[in-house]
């Protein structure tokens, strides 16, 4: 059997393993030894990390002046009485002066004798701990992934799992708490200087849209998971890393292969060969697993392009009738709605052609898009600068076609429809900052942004660019709620008059408001500029009269609901 074959530990054992070190060190001399899992030393930069549960390492002296860990003893600088995860800790080892820090973080460690490069994965051991008392080991194939991020200093990697120490057999495991598989990825993300916008926003993706099929497959997931974690290569710290899942088969529980093509998935990769945007229908060549700035991922067993292409085709070439009668037979609807409020919503501008997954469940089942590689959003643009646009709609072939059905059940109703449902939820500027807030306190808590700058100089953690997304979202919902809940006249006669017969005056306003609707009642909510709901009540038609006093001087947003339409005001409050 290969000394490579993953090893657990229990955290029971694991923890008592702990309190037993704990409790045999010499603690009149005020010195703790460290299990060898939990230790990790960059000799180079003069850093040691130790993710051994803090509590543990408190526990049973009184001051504390030195830690003994793999062979070395490290004095402090100045005894403690308590370590933590917020400071870093001078301290000596014979001659040679070191920072020492402890994190709450799980700790992956990678070694290999070979150059790491784009393909094909080269061997590797990995090894994984975390302060939950779980470890393990493997070898595997690592390489370097991303386009243009391959340039960036600080690089993301792809690996493979390995059962034996020739790659001959994967082995799948499950890491962190996701799901069980061979394939991970470790996301640098370096352009985002918080560190912090993929994990928001795969959150608030798996929040706004599950898979139509869950029913049939409990464990499909349209998205993926990601969990944070410091990294070492070849005892060299590298910094805070997001530990991914991957978009495929079966993550999505795509139908298998079976003499035939069963389910499908393709990836966006370029934006500017057109098919990927729904621009132009390239040629198919069925020995190139790319056409047209997709790529092809599954089935992994046969190379066909043909259902692709036809669906392309039908956005690019077909006619109005053939489009607008055919589209959601072809494309769940409810699916292509919540990716574009996504995309637009995070102003992911990098991934309306690329940077997106388009899969099939099933044969004679319809295309549904599967978010990816999320950095570039919130106001950063792909390269990591921030970009305070946010009076614009994001777009391609496909949605310039949609945008134009405003038919009864069409794309714009039900674009206003799911807009106006998330709006009283997810989409609030509160919920997702709370996101940002979280996740940032999270790395602040293990001292994170002072050891990113140590591995990488130029990164330098700024407490401004935590407001920044969060001012940027109060323009971007904004402009959002006066262009998703637009209706128009071919909604019907009811809803055109909701929408040129609403009027909401005095504007400004103080004390008091009227409000003339349409004939038919309706629902009136008032919502301040991040989002929170104000007011909301039901309307019957004609001239309402509201007591406004209690709403603060600002500007707001009022919405009139029907069942089919909604229009929006803006209202001052002085």
């Amino acid at each position: 059997m290969s000394r490579f074959k993953v090893h657990f530990f229990s955290k029971k054992i694991l923890f008592s393993i702990l309190l037993l070190v704990v409790a045999s060190a010499t603690h009149a001399q005020g010195s703790l030894t460290i299990d060898p899992q939990f230790a990790h030393v960059d000799s180079a930069k003069h850093l040691v990390l130790i993710n051994a549960p803090v509590h543990q390492l408190n526990a049973g002296h009184d001051t504390l002046r030195a830690l003994r860990l793999r062979g070395q003893e490290f004095v402090l600088a100045q005894p403690v009485a308590r370590v933590n995860t917020r400071q870093a800790y001078p301290a000596t080892a014979g001659s040679t002066h070191y920072t020492l820090y402890f994190t709450q973080l799980p700790i992956i460690e990678i070694n290999t004798h070979y150059q790491i490069v784009d393909e094909p994965g080269v061997r590797a051991v990995f090894s994984l701990v975390d302060t939950a008392g779980t470890a393990m080991q493997s070898a595997m194939g690592i390489e370097i992934r991303g386009g243009w991020s391959q340039s960036l200093p600080k690089k993301s990697y792809g690996f493979d799992l390995w059962a034996d120490t020739l790659g001959t057999a994967s082995q799948d495991l499950a890491l962190l708490g996701m799901r069980t598989n061979s394939k991970w990825n470790l996301q640098a993300m370096y352009t985002d200087q918080l560190r912090l916008r993929s994990k928001v926003a795969y959150e608030l993706w798996d929040e706004m849209n599950k898979l139509y099929y869950q029913a049939k497959e409990p464990d499909a997931k349209n998205g993926i998971a990601l969990a944070y974690a410091e990294l070492f290569l070849n005892g060299s710290y590298q910094g805070i890393y997001s530990l991914t899942e991957r978009v495929d088969r079966k993550q999505l529980k795509l139908k298998k292969y079976n003499k035939g093509i069963q389910g499908e998935l393709y990836k966006g990769i370029n934006a500017a060969d057109g098919a990927s945007t729904f621009v132009s229908v390239p040629p198919i060549d069925n020995s190139s697993l790319i056409w047209g700035g997709f790529e092809y991922k599954e089935p992994s067993e046969l190379t066909d392009w043909a259902n692709l292409r036809s669906f392309v085709d039908l956005v690019v070439n077909g006619s109005d009738a053939e489009f607008y009668n055919q589209y959601q037979s072809l494309f769940r609807l409810d699916n292509a709605v919540d990716y574009f409020i996504f995309i637009n919503l995070l102003r992911a501008a990098d991934n309306t052609g690329k940077n997106a997954y388009i899969a099939k469940y099933k044969p004679n089942e319809p295309y549904f898009y599967v978010p990816w590689d999320l950095d570039g959003t919130f106001g950063n643009n792909w390269f990591g600068a921030n970009d305070a646009e946010t009076d614009d709609l994001l777009s391609n072939g496909f949605y310039d076609r949609l945008q134009k059905d405003y038919a009864p059940g069409g794309f714009r109703a039900a674009l206003a429809s799911r807009w106006a449902e998330l709006r009283a939820s997810v989409v609030t500027k509160e919920h997702i900052v709370a996101k940002f807030t979280q996740h940032n306190q999270y790395l602040l808590a293990s001292n994170v942004y002072e050891r990113e700058h140590l591995a990488w100089p130029d990164y330098q953690y700024d407490t401004a660019q935590l407001t920044y997304p969060a001012n940027w979202l109060t323009g971007r919902i904004a402009y959002l709620d006066s262009v998703f809940i637009k209706p128009h006249a071919a909604l019907g006669v009811a809803d055109a008059a909701l929408a040129t017969q609403l009027q909401v005056y005095p504007n400004p306003a103080s004390g008091y408001l009227s409000v003339t609707v349409g004939p038919a009642p309706c629902q009136l909510v008032i919502r301040d500029v991040s989002g929170k709901v104000m007011e909301q009540l039901a309307l019957a038609g004609g001239v309402n009269k509201l007591d406004i006093s209690s709403l603060p001087k600002g500007m707001y947003l009022v919405s009139a609901l029907s069942k089919s339409a909604t229009a929006v005001r803006k209202l001052v409050v002085q």
